[in-house]
């Protein structure tokens, strides 16, 4: 349980009706007659976790991209989602449920990346999955309306004599028309399969949306008391690009333009400015940090000790399974509780295991606007995760949130909880055909690399320029300067 911040193990009976946690009793209060009674005395019940952040068409690409910087990598990532059939999304969708609920993970904010252009039928894909599925879900559609070749700080010549009409310079759909799918979207989606699905906006990142599409981004959000989901800052070359956009720092843009509010979730916000962080605070707004992708695509360091320190709410992301290579938010907790270890040689700086869980459980929840999840209390979601006592991870047992944070990465799931139903039992998913999905994903996968090459050849045309543009302002940091 939570108490004032930090978890203890204490013994109780929980009592679930209707969805919700109906009341906590002391241990061996008898169960009320003609009730389902679970015998879970060997067993460590936690918060379901909380996945602030990934991208369900993103599953289905696990493995192909190599160890290379994001703006290299996304090459090769965004080819791989050109044109997926609906039911390659919704087969997508479905492997990160797998893996999530596997791992103890509830409830997820899906930030939804559709290629080339957002349409609603396969919006309508993603959420039919995660209905399907039995998790909890905020589908967050991605809208942005700048091309490829616009949201990088390329200099002129670096794109001259390169065929960039299928892929760099592709004219987007209309910031009206992608704004009316979404809002269409909303009315199908929020509050269906229990109130378990919501429909929240998701701009892919300022450099990527022209201002009208920001603003109308935050039209959205306000008129349906939903959440403002963006990519922000998350390599050093954003910062550039938004400096040479706006003249200033893109949080202090977004500020300008109405975009920071406490409905407003920055993702990554590795690259601030000096003022940036008291911005968030003021505004109530909220980070998302995932330090695993940061880390694989070698993005840096988001400032979370300095961010925490300020009161500022964070949550955590697994982000894309094709640059975390995983939906295990188990992972994710410990890499945030040990990684900022490395910037400090002082451990009142560092986050530690108590600090990680409850960011990946109450406020994770909190930050993505789940007000009665997240937490293992009367009135709460029966949103719960069952950890065996009788597993490696906790023998011996000393402390419980500390070994499960440090030392357990899934395999002692006994069983998993959403509103009161069980959808993981014996190491699997109830509720859905496990060995049909990855049958079927693996038929799209083995198509894909056989009749996708005219995607990856379409998309690699930028990889020069990319590379000569990134070593031109290496140069610049390596000597003390910026290309504003």
């Amino acid at each position: 349980m939570e108490d004032a911040g930090r978890f203890k193990t204490e013994r109780w009976s929980i009592e679930v009706a209707g969805g919700r946690i109906a009341a906590l009793h002391p241990a061996g209060t008898p169960a009320p007659t003609g009730r389902q009674f679970i015998d879970a005395s060997r067993l460590l019940a936690t918060p379901g976790f909380v996945n602030c952040h990934s991208h369900s068409p993103d599953n289905l690409a696990r493995g192909i991209a190599g160890d290379l910087p994001l703006e290299l990598w996304s090459l090769t990532s965004s080819a791989a989602r050109e044109r997926r059939s609906h039911q390659e999304i919704y087969i997508s969708t479905m492997l990160g449920a797998i893996e999530m609920m596997r791992s103890g993970t509830t409830a997820v904010l899906d930030h939804v990346r559709i290629s080339p252009d957002i349409d609603a039928g396969a919006l309508d894909a993603v959420a039919s999955a995660w209905r399907d599925s039995g998790m909890r879900a905020v589908i967050a559609p991605i809208v942005s309306d700048r091309s490829i070749i616009d949201t990088l700080p390329f200099d002129a010549g670096d794109l001259v004599g390169l065929d960039l009409a299928s892929y760099g310079s592709r004219p987007p759909v209309p910031a009206c028309e992608q704004m009316a799918i979404v809002d269409a979207f909303f009315r199908r989606w929020n509050g269906e399969a229990g109130a378990r699905i919501s429909v929240a906006i998701g701009p892919s990142g300022p450099q990527r949306c022209s201002d009208k599409l920001l603003v109308a981004a935050a039209d959205f959000s306000r008129r349906h008391e939903t959440l403002l989901h963006t990519h922000i800052l998350e390599t050093r070359l954003q910062r550039e690009m938004g400096l040479k956009l706006y003249g200033r720092g893109m949080i202090a843009h977004l500020e300008g333009l109405g975009l920071l509010t406490p409905r407003t979730n920055l993702v990554h916000a590795i690259w601030l400015e000096p003022d940036d962080a008291a911005r968030i605070a003021a505004a109530d707004a909220t980070i998302i940090h995932n330090p695993v992708s940061n880390a694989r695509l070698g993005s840096g360091y988001c400032p979370l000790p300095d961010l925490l320190g300020r009161g500022i709410r964070v949550g955590l992301g697994t982000d894309s399974a094709c640059c975390n290579d995983g939906a295990n938010l188990l992972e994710t907790m410990k890499w945030a509780a040990l990684l900022h270890n490395l910037k400090s040689d002082d451990e009142e700086d560092w986050i530690g295991p108590q600090t990680a869980l409850k960011l990946g459980t109450s406020s994770g929840a909190d930050a993505i606007g789940l007000k009665t999840t997240g937490r293992l209390e009367a009135g709460y979601d029966a949103d719960i995760t069952f950890f065996r006592l009788d597993a490696p991870a906790f023998r011996p047992l000393n402390d419980a949130p500390r070994q499960l944070v440090l030392s357990e990465n899934g395999s002692a799931i006994d069983r998993v909880m959403i509103a009161g139903r069980i959808v993981v039992s014996n190491g699997r998913a109830t509720a859905i055909d496990e060995a049909a999905i990855w049958s079927e994903a693996q038929v799209f996968a083995d198509r894909r690399r056989t009749e996708g090459a005219a995607a990856r050849a379409a998309a690699h045309v930028l990889e020069a320029p990319i590379r000569g543009m990134r070593k031109r302002y290496a140069k610049l940091w390596a000597g003390g300067c910026a290309c504003h």
